[in-house]
């Protein structure tokens, strides 16, 4: 593709290599392994950069998976990043939304080191191209973001433009491309993001605007091979191609329940034709709706014959609702458990509201945080602060009526959780004993409690 524009001839090839989402630090499963994993697959983009002598290694964003890392993979990091340094190989990067702290941010600390460089509003500038960068930025702020800040590069053939953000055309987007390439002072002619964990790679007019992927598989829906960018800028020229990263395999094996009396019969014939040992292995269950099977069982099963992490997921749908149910629900389920403790602690509508949102399978997990910010200040914009709380006695709490009355919402005592037809059954089951429980200890209870003076915490 052309420059967009071009001051200077380019007077040689210049490599860059584009990565982002290494995650590194995540315990994918609660497993070790894992965590190793997802290291070795940054340590192969590295190899990778030597290997083809680099001219910079531009990271878009979550270099860790938590803002809290461990001593051990911050050593870890350092490590990767002296052999860039001792390879003079630059790294170029921002703070994601994973890895981002309320000041000073681990990025700042490399830096110090001379390991890294934290892009900005002021170029960095490698011969003639210019990086710039944007950390990720909150939903919230987005309409605030001050373009204004960026100074224009004196003298650049091309001009990059790093990001850790959702954005449109290319997925469900907090931002959109256009909107952001007609805001800053200059011209951009490559977009090089992070956030977005597939590999994407499109033109919003005449600027190259491409996602790299992330380096390990986050989830069992992450099916594409991992990958990092080559950008290859040549005299009036750009180039992106892609090199995918060997990472461990993940392997889904469906069974189908036709014989109750078989199941484990089939289940283990199924697995008997896959090559499962090392790999991270899901059975999927799918066939008549009415026969119970054990997962621990099937997960013990696939141990025995040396998987790194089984996993089950029951797809059979109800019959009588046609509700498709990715787990089941049963006694022992520890789901279903902690579900029931939540409903007897009572929490506030805050509580709740935040409950459901880590909860929430679908939701990627980089998102948690923006969308408990959003939803939990949408919560307080309708909350009226103008007229004073009443005084709630505990055991009024614990029997209020639900909201929806004639009164209104009463955010004291939120509403129970809905529970899907299915699993009614078997949360009566098992929650009769708690209900007895709980009778029990309002009978204990002291003839007048001590009311509790609310306030805004309370919420939450």
């Amino acid at each position: 593709m052309q420059l967009g524009h071009s001051v200077f001839k380019m007077e040689r090839e210049i490599k860059i290599i584009h990565t982002a989402d290494t995650h590194i630090g995540y315990r994918q499963y609660h497993s070790d392994v894992r965590r190793k994993d997802f290291l070795q697959a940054f340590s192969n983009v590295i190899d990778g950069a030597i290997e083809m002598k680099a001219d910079a290694v531009v990271h878009a964003g979550d270099l860790f998976d938590s803002r809290t890392p461990s001593l051990e993979d911050i050593l870890d990091t350092m490590k990767l990043f002296s052999r860039l340094k001792e390879a003079d190989i630059p790294l170029l990067a921002i703070v994601g939304n994973h890895e981002s702290k309320q000041s000073t941010q681990w990025l700042d600390l490399f830096e110090s080191m001379g390991l890294a460089t934290r892009l900005g509003a002021t170029p960095y500038m490698l011969e003639n191209i210019a990086f710039y960068g944007i950390d990720s930025v909150p939903k919230s702020k987005i309409p605030l973001f001050d373009f204004s800040v960026f100074e224009e590069p004196l003298e650049s053939s091309c001009n990059v433009l790093v990001m850790h953000q959702l954005m449109s055309p290319i997925t469900i987007g907090e931002w959109d491309c256009a909107s952001v390439l007609g805001s800053v002072p200059f011209h951009v002619d490559v977009l090089l993001l992070g956030d977005y964990h597939k590999y994407e790679k499109i033109t919003v007019g005449d600027t190259w605007v491409t996602y790299c992927g992330s380096t390990e598989r986050n989830s069992l829906a992450e099916e594409e091979n991992r990958s990092y960018n080559i950008i290859t800028v040549s005299e009036n020229d750009i180039d992106i191609s892609r090199r995918t990263i060997l990472t461990r395999e993940f392997l889904k094996i469906p069974v189908t329940i036709r014989d109750p009396a078989r199941i484990y019969e089939d289940v283990l014939s199924a697995v008997k034709e896959q090559d499962v040992a090392g790999k991270v292995v899901f059975v999927e269950i799918n066939g008549d709706t009415d026969v119970s099977i054990s997962h621990a069982e099937i997960e013990e099963m696939l141990l025995s014959r040396n998987v790194l992490i089984p996993g089950v997921r029951d797809l059979r749908k109800v019959a009588a609702d046609g509700l498709e149910l990715s787990v089941s629900i049963s006694f022992y389920d520890p789901d279903e458990a902690i579900k029931n403790e939540i409903r007897n602690m009572h929490l506030s509508e805050g509580g709740l509201l935040v409950d459901e949102i880590v909860r929430d399978l679908s939701l990627p997990k980089t998102k948690v945080s923006d969308e408990a910010e959003n939803r939990l200040g949408n919560l307080l914009d309708s909350m009226d602060f103008s007229n004073p709380r009443p005084i709630v006695p505990v055991h009024e709490k614990v029997s209020s009526h639900s909201p929806g009355t004639e009164n209104g919402p009463n955010l004291s005592s939120p509403p129970e959780a809905e529970i899907p037809e299915p699993e009614k059954e078997s949360y009566r089951i098992v929650s009769e004993k708690q209900k007895e429980k709980h009778d029990d200890n309002k009978q204990k209870a002291p003839a007048h409690a001590k009311p509790k003076q609310y306030n805004l915490g309370d919420y939450f």
